[in-house]
């Protein structure tokens, strides 16, 4: 509910603060005196777009902040948290616009926008006035009422979150199907890459291996010439190891003469051991070389094929190894869809059958309520002074535009559409062509209390619900708003002494002139305050004590009951 309203350099409002209770509170104050810069306040608070004329002429912006109690309204609770916004069962709802054009909003004081702010709305605050583009001059939101009387909320909102999936996956379907020829090249083109590289044979060490054996090919006969003397040194009786062998015997025979040369002769043996092995390591290295111009030319060839590759799919080997199961992973996703496609198509086809169903199921439900929702709305508005009308749900099948759409909609196989006549002998009409704004809050009161129960949670504020009417259907429109106001709050801008003297609260709205400025006031009417006010209405100027005591009776009997 709203709890508390405060405006600053709103229209002819200078700075106000307006407490609102729980229940039915009426709002009254004479023609011209400021009773719709309340509304607009509201609608801005609502997210509704903000001219520049509203800000009071000589200031430089407007502030409004509505402090809503949001314990009962889970909606507005689950936006919060999505939003990542704390709250203690309040909301504080802030908007600030100057002059410039410049826009502030806050939400508890969490900077936010118009767009989330019109999140809330609908949650917060029921708005039916003069022209009001509200849920009855929707017809697409004509059904949800109809879905409300006959108790399918849950029903019909477990269709639709269902309807809502099946429609992606159709989607996913449709966009699968319209890039079949794209997904077709690209599994061509991945499958060329991946059987080119496989095809190559290679592996990640094979590259050095190449560069070796081409720089070996390359100068395989000057290393033969340089290497093969030093492999030659043990082939011959003359060579220089057979010679050191021949000097280190002499050595070793004179030993025997002087023992000193025991150390010299030690190294010579062991610098003659390394020689020899050292001779052996080049001759067998010699022994592999080859000069083979032909092999060569293999080499060079298998070094380009893998320059080519590497051009095309990667700097290294290692490269174009992780490009080929990139790409191989890419392939099979693909393959993947081709089949999941089928598959898909099988599960659109069985879950649009079984919704099928149930949109036909609920639409039973709804036809089998329609006429006792007609007569529930009927009667109300006659009590409510229109009783010359005619009442009537155009309730017709949902037609898809397309054999490729589905049977149903969001809501099931149905369209409602509420149709009203309010003189006789004149053609049913969709609401939306009504003129008479006072008309459509009434046939707005007349489905609010027809309804198992509440739409929203929110505040419900009519203006102009009394327009055209007055004496014993004034009265009962009062005591429709009064028993709608034992479930939620109701704030209602009337003219009618009937529908005042039944509000539990009675605010008041004054213009005051000062310095050649005008400027509007609300406030608070106390139990004397109230009979004057009715007294005001029923005697115009003219009030004695005769209408003070009729004024005095209405308020007594809304106490009495």
């Amino acid at each position: 509910m709203l709890k508390r309203l405060f405006i600053q350099n709103l229209a002819t409002i200078e700075k106000q603060i307006v407490e609102f209770n729980t229940g039915f509170t009426a709002l009254t104050g004479e023609t011209g005196a400021g009773k719709s810069v309340l509304i607009k306040a509201l609608r801005l608070i609502l997210g509704e777009k903000c001219p520049k004329d509203l800000i009071r002429t000589g200031t430089e912006f407007l502030s409004v902040e509505a402090e809503f109690l949001i314990d009962t309204i889970p909606p507005v609770i689950s936006l919060l948290g999505e939003m990542d916004i704390e709250h203690e069962g309040e909301l504080i709802v802030r908007r600030k616009v100057h002059v410039s054009g410049k826009n502030s909003i806050y939400l508890n004081d969490h900077t936010t926008n118009l767009n989330k702010l019109v999140l809330f709305a609908e949650h917060l605050v029921d708005l039916h006035g003069q022209h009001s583009q509200q849920s009855l001059l929707m017809p697409g939101l004509h059904i949800r009422f109809l879905d409300e009387f006959a108790g399918l909320q849950d029903r019909v909102g477990k269709f639709t979150q269902d309807a809502g999936e099946l429609a992606l996956k159709r989607k996913e379907h449709i966009d699968l199907q319209q890039n079949a020829a794209d997904r077709n090249r690209e599994i061509d083109f991945l499958r060329f890459q991946v059987s080119e590289i496989e095809e190559a044979g290679f592996t990640t060490d094979e590259e050095s291996k190449l560069y070796e054996d081409a720089r070996l090919l390359a100068h395989g006969e000057q290393l033969i010439n340089s290497l093969t003397p030093i492999a030659d040194w043990n082939n011959h009786e003359h060579s220089p190891l057979a010679v050191i062998s021949s000097a280190l015997g002499g050595l070793q025979q004179s030993l025997k003469l002087d023992e000193k040369l025991e150390p010299v002769s030690k190294e010579i043996q062991s610098g003659l051991i390394s020689l020899e092995e050292a001779s052996n390591e080049i001759a067998a290295y010699v022994s592999k070389l080859e000069v083979n111009p032909q092999r060569l030319e293999q080499v060079n060839a298998r070094l380009s094929e893998l320059d080519a590759l590497k051009r095309k799919y990667g700097n290294t080997l290692d490269d174009i190894y992780q490009y080929k199961n990139d790409q191989q992973q890419k392939l099979n996703k693909l393959d993947n869809q081709e089949l999941s496609s089928g598959e898909l198509e099988q599960e659109i086809e069985h879950q649009s059958k079984i919704l099928l169903e149930e949109a036909k199921s609920i639409s039973k439900q709804r036809l089998s309520v329609k006429a006792e929702f007609e007569k529930t709305i009927l009667s109300t508005l006659k009590e409510l002074g229109m009783e010359q009308s005619s009442f009537e749900i155009n309730l017709t099948p949902f037609t898809p535009k397309s054999a490729d759409e589905l049977p149903f909609n969001g809501r099931g196989v149905d369209l409602a559409e509420f149709l009203i006549a309010t003189n006789p002998g004149t053609p049913l009409k969709p609401l939306s062509k009504i003129a008479s704004g006072g008309e459509l809050s009434r046939i707005m009161l007349a489905i609010k209390t027809a309804l198992n129960y509440d739409i929203s949670f929110g505040s419900m504020v009519f203006d102009e619900v009394d327009s055209g009417i007055s004496g014993r259907v004034a009265e009962t429109v009062g005591e429709k708003l009064t028993k709608l106001g034992e479930s939620r709050q109701i704030i209602c801008i009337t003219h009618s002494p009937q529908i005042a003297a039944k509000a539990i609260d009675h605010l008041k709205v004054e213009k005051v002139v000062e310095n050649n400025s005008s400027k509007t006031l609300i406030h608070r009417l106390e139990p004397n305050d109230r009979i004057e006010e009715i007294a005001l209405f029923l005697a115009g100027n003219a009030i004695s004590d005769k209408t003070r005591a009729v004024a005095s009776d209405m308020l007594s009997q809304e106490s009495r009951t």
